[in-house]
Parts: structure tokens; C-alpha cells; sequence
């Protein structure tokens, strides 16, 4: 770990000196809207680099400054693309002495080839700037689209393995190649290179192509998840628009859980169950609820809570997910995934285009008369009537999902996470840090299989219940072998016993979800405190490529340093003063 020797002043004046400009140089922003839980290693400034314009120096030349200053002087970089990195840790460093690095001013969206569907993108294009930019070109393309906000980095969610709900949901799984910088030995420059051939572009008889293909060594892996290079763009794949979409949303019940995991185990291999759907409890949907109308939460007591879920006849697990393809391809799944449920005397509600634009219409007429009327309903004593306006409160919720589905973003999700502070929520963009609202995420992988998946929720739903808090979870079918079950811990950070509750159960969940081999997929800030290398055995270990590519440890140290030792390693030689 780095000691922590800077003069703040002198740190700044160096960065001044050296180029930048002030207004390029600021303080950390204590309101950061995305760091919510407490901060751990808070960065001692932000620098914010801007793209070089001129022909006879590197687009990215404000970056390798920034390196070769901190080889030098022995202080860390810490890059973010956009600090959207909600529940995860938001802008924070993993370690001391590390200047943050804002790459959201490099925006740029080039080389995109409609013919084999893809493009390359900087670490400041938005969810909503890659969308907007595939509708204004043709609309032939969509992006994967996360539950993320509409402003949440692309570039950053791949590269911290997120995930979304197309058939091109496992993100990693896209990249073609990555632009890369390495920050290489003190008395070295840094290198600029790529990790594949695949999607590079190149000029025959003054046309510009691409490839489509890769020849040699594919390093791309070396970026995901790893701290030994600044990527500066990457090149994806995207989903050709489909000429059919049918969402879909079977609800089942805790007794239909072991034989509905095992069915959809065996969907998802044969790809009838062809997109990242997701799996969500109770709760999940009480949320969506309680966001739409706060006034029906009272208390966050455990038998208060399950009333609600009772008397709004809410399913203890619905599944959702999305059909794409040709009218005859989402007819023949939509054919075996309705024998598949039928064997378990499960239901199937699907919802195209039309039905989409039926519930649309039925919102967008007077939406004020709307809400009283739904509002009369779910107050009401009938059951029939409370069941009917729950139906009807999710219905922009539903909209929202498919929108997501089809590669739109939404920021409807945001809302959500204000479970525990939903005195908090106003008609703007909400902004979890300002408000104070607790929020982690915590995704323990396995196996598709009805033993792993009660394994693991019922750690989380004993956990939560221990502590007082509750347990909403989402477990996604990413791909045919693996499922990621995501607990979204909420509370109230200006009640401190609360948040004390929140990371200790936290921390006790991750810990205990670890013993038993189910790590997560990603780390946050917080969890990289307390899971090391002895929560993740090896037969052999993996090969030492941060003292290769970055010996001074000048990117983010200590991130992910469960993965390896090496990346902590840190050379105190020759530490230069300010």
C-alpha cells in the first residue's frame, strides 16, 4: 500500500505546470452521485484529460502525460469513464495516493459498419449516445442496454463484465478488440496498442474496411476486470435490429422453484431461452410498487411487508425475457417454451408490439385521471380491486423493461433504489448520493441449478432477515452455464444504525456465499476489502502481467486483489518528492 506523502498544493501546481488547465483539475466531489456506502480510499483530485485535436500529436497524449507524471512522482491513477458505477463503488480508487481520471470527455463513436454490426466506442459515450447514434444511422443496430442510468458509461460497464437482457447480454463476450495504454517501466514510455485484429480497420486503394475477423494473438482479455493499462476505446459487436421482439413473464411460486430453475437450465442450453432473462422475487416487484406509490408502505416490518405482498397478490418469482428473431423463429421458441411451462402447470404471459403499444396508449390517456384511478383501486377493500390496481401500477414499469429489452435505456430503474428512503423521491432524475440513499450490489455466480439457486438466495434471505433488512434479488440466466443472483441491499445513510446493519450484512452474505464457491462476478470497492486470494483457490496461478505491463503500479492499485497478489505489488524504490 502506498503511504500517503502529497501536498495537495504542490500536486496540483506539478499538473498545472505540466500543461493542464485548471479548469481540467478539481477537487473529489463529496456528492458524487454514485458512491453509495462510505467511502473507503477517496482520491486525492480529479483530472479530467481532453482529446488532442492536432494532427502531430496522439488523441489520447493529456493521458500518457498523466502516466509518465505518476511513474515519476510515485502516485496512482485511478481511470473512470463516466463514474456511473452505481452500488459498486461510484469514482472511488481502491487504494491511497491515487488521482482520479476522468475519461468522459473522450466521446467519440467511429467506424461503424452496418454490413457486420459493429462499432467503436471512447469511455465517454453514454447508454443513451449509443442509442441515439444507431437510431440517427439507419436503426438497423441496438446496443445491449443495462438497468444502468441513461448517462452510465458503455466502455465501463464491459469492462466490469456487466451485463444486460438481449441475446448479446454477456458483454465481455462482445468486444472485438480494445485500445489500450500500458504504462510500462519508469525509464519507458507507454505503449499505445490494440489486443486483436478483430474490427480494426484498414485502407485498400483509398477505401477504409474493416475485418471481421482475428489472426493471431487476442490479448483482449488481458483489459476486463484487471488494472494494467488505461483503455481508451473499444470495439463491439452489436445486435441486428430483429424483425420480431415478444417480451414474455411467467410468474411461479416458491414450491414450482427446484423444477422451474432445472427447466430453465435446459432452455437455456438448447437457446430456447435465448436472451439474459431474469428472474425476479417478490420484493423485486413490491419495490416497483412502492416507487410508483410510496404512501403504501407504512412500515418495514417482516410480517407488514409480506401483508402487502399478499394482499397485491404479487408471485413469489417471476421470470421475464425477450424473444428475437424472424416471426417464424420467436413462433417456434414461443412454441417450446410454452410445452416447457405447460409440463409444470406454468402459464406464459407474452407481450408484443401490439400489446406494448396497447398498454401505451392506455397511460398516455389522461395520465392524472390514471393515477387517482389506480391509486382508488389499490386502497381499496376488495382483494379483487387492490390485485387489479397492482397490475395496472406496473404498467409503466413493464413499458420501461421492454424498452430496456429492445436496447433503449431508461432511467425508470434509478427509482427503485429508494426503497428505504422513499420520502426522498421527486419527479427529476434521482441522484442516490445527494439523497443519501444506501445502495449495494453484490452477484454470486454458479451453476444453473435448483440446488445453487436456493443455496444461494436463502443465504441472502436469511442474512437480510437477521439483520432487519430486506432481500431483493434478481437472478439472471447470463449465459447457458451461469447465473448471477444479484442482491440489491438499500437503506438510509442518514439513520446510522441502519447503515452499520447494511455492511455488516453485506459482508456476511458475500463472505458466506464465497465459502461455499459462489464468488461475484464483480467486485466493489467495499468487497475488495474483505475477499482476498484465500476466497479464490487455484490449481496454478495466474501468470504476473501487472509487473509486466506496469511495474511502477501506477494503475489503480490493489484492484481486484483477490485475483492475484500481483496486483499489489508495489516497487518503493527511488520515490520522488513533490
Amino acid at each position: 500500500m502506498r503511504t500517503p506523502n502529497f501536498d495537495l498544493d504542490n500536486l496540483t501546481n506539478l499538473l498545472l505546470k505540466s500543461g493542464f488547465q485548471a479548469s481540467q483539475v478539481f477537487a473529489v466531489d463529496k456528492d458524487d452521485a454514485y458512491l453509495t456506502y462510505p467511502e473507503k480510499n477517496p482520491a486525492l483530485l480529479v483530472v479530467k484529460p481532453y482529446p488532442s485535436e492536432s494532427d502531430k500529436t496522439s488523441r489520447y497524449s493529456e493521458i500518457i502525460k498523466l502516466i509518465e507524471l505518476a511513474k515519476y512522482y510515485d502516485f496512482a491513477v485511478h481511470p473512470y469513464s463516466k463514474g456511473a458505477n452505481l452500488g459498486y463503488g461510484g469514482k472511488e480508487p481502491y487504494d491511497q495516493n491515487c488521482i482520479a481520471l476522468d475519461l468522459s470527455a473522450f466521446k467519440r463513436i467511429t467506424n461503424y459498419k452496418k454490413t457486420s454490426g459493429h462499432v467503436t466506442i471512447e469511455p465517454g459515450v453514454s447508454q443513451e449516445a449509443i442509442s441515439t447514434f444507431l437510431i440517427k444511422n439507419g436503426d438497423i443496430h441496438i446496443h445491449d442496454t443495462t438497468g444502468a442510468p441513461k448517462c452510465a458509461s458503455v466502455v465501463g460497464n464491459y469492462l466490469e463484465r456487466g451485463f444486460g437482457h438481449t441475446p448479446l447480454a454477456e458483454h465481455v463476450k462482445n468486444i472485438l478488440h480494445a485500445e489500450i495504454i500500458t504504462p510500462n517501466n519508469k525509464n519507458e514510455a507507454p505503449t499505445h496498442f490494440v489486443t486483436s485484429t478483430d474490427g480494426t480497420t484498414f485502407e485498400i486503394n483509398g477505401r477504409i474496411e474493416s475485418r471481421t475477423y482475428s489472426i493471431g494473438p487476442d490479448l483482449t482479455g488481458l483489459v476486463i476486470q484487471n488494472n494494467v493499462s488505461i483503455v481508451t476505446s473499444l470495439t463491439i459487436k452489436l445486435l441486428k435490429k430483429p424483425e420480431c421482439f415478444v417480451a414474455y413473464f411467467i410468474p411461479f411460486s416458491k414450491e414450482d422453484s427446484e423444477k422451474m430453475i432445472d427447466t430453465c437450465a435446459m432452455l437455456r442450453k438448447q437457446n430456447t431461452i435465448h436472451s439474459a432473462a431474469h428472474i425476479g422475487n417478490s420484493m423485486k416487484t413490491l419495490q416497483l410498487l412502492a416507487a410508483e406509490f410510496p404512501e403504501l408502505l407504512k412500515s418495514y416490518d417482516y410480517d407488514e411487508i409480506n401483508k402487502l405482498i399478499i394482499n397485491f397478490g404479487i408471485d413469489d418469482w417471476t421470470l421475464s425475457g425477450g424473444m428475437y428473431g424472424t416471426q417464424n423463429q420467436v413462433k417456434a421458441h414461443i412454441k417450446d417454451l410454452k410445452t416447457a411451462m405447460k409440463k409444470l402447470g406454468l402459464k406464459p404471459l407474452f407481450i408484443d408490439k401490439r400489446k406494448l403499444s396497447f398498454i401505451q396508449s392506455t397511460l398516455s390517456f389522461s395520465p392524472k385521471y390514471n393515477k387517482a384511478l389506480v391509486k382508488k383501486l389499490i386502497s381499496s377493500d376488495s382483494g379483487l380491486a387492490r390485485k387489479i390496481g397492482a397490475k395496472l401500477a406496473l404498467r409503466k414499469s413493464l413499458l420501461e423493461l421492454c424498452k430496456i429489452k429492445q436496447g433503449i435505456p431508461s432511467n425508470e430503474f434509478l427509482r427503485t433504489i429508494y426503497w428505504r428512503n422513499l420520502h426522498k423521491l421527486r419527479d427529476s432524475v434521482p441522484n442516490p448520493s445527494k439523497d443519501k440513499v444506501g445502495l449495494l450490489w453484490g452477484a454470486p455466480c454458479s451453476e444453473i441449478s435448483s440446488k445453487d439457486f436456493q443455496l444461494i438466495t436463502s443465504v441472502m434471505n436469511e442474512t437480510c432477515k437477521k439483520y432487519g433488512l430486506e432481500s431483493p434479488i434478481s437472478v439472471t440466466l447470463i449465459n447457458e452455464r451461469t447465473m448471477e443472483c444479484v442482491l440489491s441491499l438499500s437503506w438510509d445513510r442518514q439513520k446510522e444504525k441502519e447503515e452499520e446493519q447494511a455492511l455488516a450484512c453485506y459482508q456476511e452474505i458475500m463472505l458466506k456465499c464465497a465459502s461455499m464457491g459462489f464468488l461475484q462476478y464483480r467486485m466493489s470497492t467495499l468487497s475488495n476489502h474483505f475477499l482476498n486470494r484465500q476466497h479464490l483457490p487455484l490449481p496454478i496461478e495466474l501468470p504476473e502481467l501487472k509487473s509486466y505491463f506496469d511495474p511502477c503500479n501506477v494503475i489503480s492499485p490493489s484492484k481486484y486483489q483477490l485475483v492475484s497478489t500481483n496486483f499489489t505489488k508495489k516497487n518503493q524504490e527511488n520515490n520522488k518528492t513533490i
